[in-house]
């Protein structure tokens, strides 16, 4: 077992039994008074540690912000975010700028790998940042890159490596830090379908093995089928929660697919 797979799992092992996550109450409004837009109107859940669940919805149902008031990246206008016990709505700018640093990990759409750095560097980038003591730094990149299978591709730069590659480059530069919760936006939403089966089977690893906290925003019943749980947002709000359970993942993805043509008749367009 590499130091990284240990650490990981004894840190999952002892918050096995807390939230890693609870929004509460939680309303997002833009605009001003003569033109307000409720994009979150009271949205309550929690998450637990170890979970993997993904945010569903049509475009405007309030997903993608709802995500970025977890990040931090918007400020919401009323209610609480807890992360770790703590409530990030009441940080300092000093305090949620350490918060993101330290406490989150990202899954982008296009990887976001920096073309000047190695692969290396591009996973220590994100150890480097969160100020990680320097002799640390290469054990805990290399056992992070066994575990994701790139450990062969750490001295080339991105634009040498294969899509497959990248893909677990950007995953373990997202676990090095052994973040509190992992923020996924669309990751597969520019990948073929091989690329986003590779994607998806990268995130189970990561959250099987690795204990790793998922909060994915998808528009793909496909992508959501490979997590937990999936909630629904229809108009800021919940609109409907479904559990995967003892269900085979065949079984979830028709469960899904019935709710997002239900929600895609409803308003008028594909989801």
């Amino acid at each position: 077992m590499t130091e990284v797979f240990a650490r990981a799992s004894a840190a999952h092992a002892a918050n096995s039994n807390r939230d890693a996550l609870q929004v509460m109450a939680v309303k997002k409004t833009f605009g001003n008074r003569d033109n307000l837009t409720n994009a979150l109107n009271g949205v309550t859940f929690n998450v637990q540690t170890g979970e993997f669940m993904a945010i569903m919805g049509p475009s405007g149902s309030g997903k993608t912000t709802l995500l970025n008031c977890i990040s931090t990246i918007d400020r919401v206008t009323s209610g609480s975010i807890v992360v770790g016990g703590r409530d990030i709505t009441s940080f300092s700018r000093g305090d949620l700028a350490k918060f993101r640093r330290e406490e989150l990990g990202f899954i982008f759409q296009d990887f976001n790998l920096l073309d000047t750095l190695t692969g290396f560097e591009n996973i220590a980038l994100a150890l480097t940042i969160k100020g990680a003591p320097g002799r640390q730094i290469p054990e805990r990149v290399r056992s992070m890159a066994r575990t994701l299978g790139v450990d062969g591709v750490l001295d080339k730069y991105p634009y040498q490596m294969s899509g497959g590659q990248k893909q677990r480059v950007a995953a373990a530069r997202a676990m090095v830090g052994d973040p509190k919760l992992i923020l996924a936006d669309e990751p597969t939403g520019a990948l073929d379908s091989r690329a986003s089966a590779v994607m998806l089977e990268i995130m189970e690893l990561m959250n099987r093995d690795l204990g790793a906290t998922i909060i994915m925003v998808t528009h793909d019943s496909f992508a959501a089928s490979f997590t937990d749980r999936v909630l629904f947002l229809r108009d800021g709000e919940l609109f409907n929660e479904l559990r995967r359970g003892d269900s085979s993942r065949e079984e979830f993805f028709a469960r899904i697919m019935e709710v997002t043509t239900f929600l895609s008749g409803e308003v008028g367009h594909d989801l």
